[in-house]
């Protein structure tokens, strides 16, 4: 009963009733692994969407032979091939390299930069929290979202940075969540997102690619089930007055 109440006070947005948003990738590939169906979905109805991507992806090559220049370069342009299939012409690389001793600070200033310029309404990141998540570029972008999400919030913390302005009321989704609570129907999307994963022919063989489309398809027809779609991607969504001071929201 409590819970029911708080909930009806304070919901869950829907996804779909913003927009402008901000995707925010760990690596050339994640945004497109994790939510490709979202990202096209949204597209499809006329969002604004803007790529970030943190780190150049130069570890990352089924092809040894390769130098990091050389993966960099192959990876930033499979990134702008998959994101205009998705329907995103604005992606922005920060460059850091994949696995590097970067901090959390330094890539959670970079995206309050840009917060304070495209001005999201919805940031989608990944969920640091998840117990199984081992990946330290991961769990590093992960918190540097939110934490810039906080800071893009307000002007005194953006003057730190020696930014000016703020963006308030931004909502937080994270996506590689062990825990989701809300739902983006991708019926109509799916084939998209396989396509865009697809694109990262560096990354991926062509059975990576049978392997991701039947794990997608049960994945997708699960988390269908739970919100009455075919198919649907899902994310663990936080509205700003559920981000401070309100942990009853782990249980929404």
């Amino acid at each position: 009963m409590y819970l029911s109440i708080l909930k009806k006070a304070v919901p869950i947005p829907k996804l779909t009733n913003f927009d402008r948003f901000l995707f925010v990738g760990p690596h050339p590939d994640d945004i497109e692994v994790s939510c490709g169906g979202t990202v096209a979905r949204l597209t499809s109805l006329g969002k604004t969407v803007t790529f970030a991507i943190v780190t150049d992806g130069s570890v990352g090559s089924i092809d040894n032979s390769l130098s990091s220049d050389e993966i960099v370069k192959i990876r930033k342009n499979e990134s702008l091939d998959s994101a205009k299939l998705l329907g995103v012409q604005d992606v922005r690389f920060l460059n850091y390299v994949d696995g590097g001793d970067y901090t959390v600070d330094a890539v959670s200033k970079n995206l309050t930069e840009i917060i304070l310029e495209v001005k999201p309404q919805a940031v989608f990141c990944p969920d640091y929290t998840v117990r199984s998540e081992c990946h330290p570029d991961h769990l590093k972008t992960g918190q540097a979202a939110t934490k810039a999400v906080f800071y893009s919030s307000w002007d005194k913390l953006t003057e730190r940075f020696n930014l000016q302005g703020s963006v308030k009321d931004i909502v937080i989704a994270y996506y590689y969540t062990s825990n989701p609570n809300t739902y983006v129907n991708v019926t109509k999307t799916s084939k998209t997102h396989i396509g865009a994963i697809s694109v990262h022919k560096s990354q991926f063989t062509e059975n990576d690619i049978r392997s991701f489309k039947s794990y997608f398809n049960m994945r997708e027809r699960r988390f269908g089930a739970r919100c009455g779609k075919l198919r649907a991607e899902g994310f663990r969504v936080l509205a700003s007055t559920h981000q401070h001071c309100f942990p009853e929201a782990d249980e929404f």
